[in-house]
């Protein structure tokens, strides 16, 4: 552990370069506003209210606050209402296809993002229903945006990624899986922000999603390994230093491709300091959650204001 703890450390040391402003805090009120009055109403109209608790608020908010960020890089406007509309449809997308696992369901969700009209099979199925629909009428957008074909095929790879609970996967089949459910998904995110996406803006996109996904990977190894969830990280393949020389390799392709790599970059230096600290101290902070507790607070004061 020691010997990591260092090798991380120096890795982070030498992505110094991608240190830049930190988020403007003083907008998470507004994201906040924008779950309650994009999101909140039509899980209490589906009578779904519980299954967008403070966590998943909490999940939207951190997305507007790299949305934001990769849409004032990319020179693109920042849309809230589609930010937080964006993340409750990962996260009851994520909780279906983690809790299902059934071809009718997964047939249904892929008809779904193929614009078909479809009968939802169970309540959580109504609420993605719901959501993405009212995404894509906020969207506004011809079915021939990038965004489209990246979400049909993030929802491929998505069902494959259930093969990581073999614990004898291959290892070409796992990088695969874990690279396309990355870029995709960073892909179709960005793409809520920026209409038409080039190729080239799509490809360096793509990049950055994978590099994330072994993010997520490498935060989430410990409950991964319980779980018997095989990925990169829990066959100690990848690790935080990993991570930190591909973002650093994907430096010069956003500014190449965006004429700069800032405020992204910056966000993104953060979230691999976050993720060191996180993994040596499993107690405090992270046991009592604090930008959970701020998200509560301000939701309480947006539903009862002054």
């Amino acid at each position: 552990m020691r010997g990591t703890t260092w090798r991380d450390l120096g890795e982070l040391i030498r992505s110094a370069r991608l240190a830049g402003p930190l988020p403007n805090l003083r907008r998470l009120t507004a994201f906040v506003t924008a779950f309650e009055q994009a999101v909140a109403p039509i899980a209490e109209r589906v009578g779904q209210r519980r299954s967008l608790d403070d966590a998943v608020c909490d999940g939207c908010v951190k997305l507007c606050l790299m949305l934001t960020a990769y849409a004032t890089t990319a020179g693109v406007p920042f849309r809230a209402d589609l930010a937080v509309l964006g993340g409750a449809v990962a996260r009851v997308y994520d909780d279906l296809v983690d809790a299902t696992g059934t071809d009718d369901a997964d047939g249904r969700i892929a008809a779904l993002f193929g614009g078909a009209a479809v009968r939802p099979g169970t309540g959580q199925e109504r609420l993605l229903h719901e959501l993405y629909r009212e995404l894509e009428r906020r969207l506004n957008r011809d079915r021939t945006d990038p965004v489209y074909a990246a979400l049909r095929c993030l929802h491929t790879f998505q069902v494959r990624s259930r093969l990581q609970h073999d614990l004898a996967i291959g290892a070409r089949a796992l990088a695969e899986i874990t690279a396309a459910k990355g870029g995709y998904a960073m892909v179709v995110l960005a793409g809520l922000m920026h209409p038409a996406m080039t190729d080239r803006q799509i490809n360096v996109v793509w990049e950055l999603g994978g590099a994330l996904q072994l993010l997520d990977d490498y935060l989430d190894a410990v409950a991964d390994r319980r779980a018997g969830i095989t990925t990169a990280a829990t066959r100690g393949q990848s690790s935080l230093a990993d991570v930190c020389r591909r973002l650093r390799a994907i430096r010069p392709a956003l500014r190449s491709c965006f004429g700069r790599d800032q405020p992204l970059s910056g966000l993104l230096y953060l979230h691999l300091w976050l993720a060191f600290l996180k993994c040596r101290t499993p107690g405090w902070p992270a046991r009592y959650r604090p930008f959970r507790v701020v998200i509560r607070v301000l939701r309480r004061r947006v539903r009862r204001p002054d």
